[in-house]
């Protein structure tokens, strides 16, 4: 079994900013099987020190299978807002799961919860809280149309819809909403349908030339830092 020396330095290889890369760290623990790693951390998901459970998540946020999912679950659980908080951080694999989603969807609606911690259950489910590539998972947008039917998440998820690639379960909830009897919901609807998406200025701080295009050529979306981008541009820049 890894110890939990053996998942810090897992842990540090899996993030961008470590200098170790996840190729390293495997290799100084002795490259153990993905299964080894998952069986580790899901066993850490019952330590009594919160810390180790956060480690452990951070690690399982980059595993598969129904096992880490499991042990992600234990975690969405968790009475300690720290560790609830990195089980929805590390959900962005496990949004196929059906129990995943229904825990997320409950921490959204639980008003004796954190706000904090909701809105970013919400996010995970709707916007772009780590959010992977490509379309919403059937769990997803059918916990999206069930949470859609109350005023109280209706902005929050079409804004988050319209920072997602346009797949087809996202392009059937933004058509709902382009039938929205609120004219901000219908627009930004609408305008996320004729082909722009909404980005946050700080994902391109790395390019402080398509920051000021960005800047001079787009209408703000939201606040001070959302735009609305032509989903062309945004494809050409990644290719």
């Amino acid at each position: 079994m890894l110890s939990i020396g053996d998942l810090e330095k897992l842990r540090e290889g899996y993030r961008s900013y470590s200098g170790l890369s996840p190729e390293d760290a495997l290799r100084d623990i002795g490259d153990p099987p993905p299964r080894s790693i998952v069986e580790a951390a899901v066993k850490a998901m019952s330590h009594s020190n919160r810390n180790e459970r956060v480690l452990a998540l951070r690690v399982l946020e980059h595993q598969r299978g129904d096992e880490a999912m499991r042990g992600l679950l234990v975690g969405l659980h968790d009475e300690k807002r720290r560790v609830c908080a990195a089980s929805i951080q590390a959900a962005a694999h496990f949004l196929a799961y059906e129990e995943v989603v229904a825990r997320l969807e409950a921490i959204a609606r639980d008003a004796g919860l954190k706000g904090k911690l909701r809105r970013r259950a919400l996010s995970m489910l709707a916007g772009d809280e780590g959010r992977l590539p490509g379309d919403l998972t059937p769990a997803v947008s059918a916990a999206l149309r069930r949470l859609m039917a109350e005023s109280a998440f209706r902005f929050a998820i079409v804004f988050g819809l319209v920072r997602l690639d346009l797949g087809q379960r996202v392009k059937a909830i933004l058509e709902a909403f382009a039938h929205s009897s609120d004219e901000a919901e219908r627009r930004m609807a609408e305008r996320a349908l004729r082909g722009e998406r909404v980005v946050h200025i700080g994902d391109y701080e790395a390019d402080e030339g398509r920051q000021r295009w960005i800047m001079e050529r787009c209408d703000l979306a939201h606040g001070r830092m959302y735009y609305w981008v032509p989903r062309e541009a945004i494809t050409l820049w990644a290719s």
